[in-house]
């Protein structure tokens, strides 16, 4: 019986250090085609939808917004893409904050977060992220399509991390650092 509870002890203790290793706090959105007030409400509204969106503010102005994400979810970054298009309008850009621990990439390294993995490209040398970052994600679902063909020349090689890719996941992020 003790070793039934210290094997869960310990398991828990797995899962809750993993899960505090790395964080997305938040997100810095750019909008294609926000014209008026009612455009920007429509895109705040929708994004708010998300369960795991804590609060967004949008800027008309800068045709941008800015998301705060709950402490704690699961972030899925193309659903916030997909919140835009259902809205209406295209993503222009997206970036994303995450506090991490420690990583250190290189260019095509990748990294298994939260049953996905991000591959990161155009890295020009050997980077050790510590605390808060931002990553650029790539994609035509994230910029527009004359950008995003400059970018696609990057992503020419698989990951460089087999024992990262070992791990299946359901989504892959080609993502770049500020």
């Amino acid at each position: 019986m003790k070793s039934k509870v210290f094997l869960f002890f310990i398991l828990f203790s797995f899962i809750s250090l993993s899960s505090a290793i790395a964080q997305f706090s938040w997100a810095q959105l750019g909008v294609n085609g926000l014209t008026c007030s009612a455009c920007s409400r429509s895109v705040e509204m929708s994004i708010r939808k998300l369960s795991f969106v804590d609060s967004v503010i949008m800027n008309l102005e800068n045709t941008a917004g800015k998301i705060v994400f709950k402490k704690g979810a699961k972030v899925e970054i193309e659903k916030i893409a997909k919140a835009v298009t259902d809205a209406g309008f295209s993503v222009r850009s997206l970036y994303a904050g995450i506090s991490v621990e420690s990583i250190s990439v290189t260019n095509d390294y990748c990294w298994n977060f939260e049953n996905n993995t991000y591959h990161f490209i155009k890295i020009t040398e050997s980077k050790e992220l510590k605390g808060t970052v931002s990553l650029k994600f790539i994609g035509d679902k994230y910029m527009p399509r004359n950008e995003y063909k400059e970018w696609k020349t990057y992503i020419i090689s698989p990951c460089v991390s087999p024992a990262n890719t070992a791990i299946p996941s359901s989504k892959t992020y080609y993502v770049s650092l500020l």
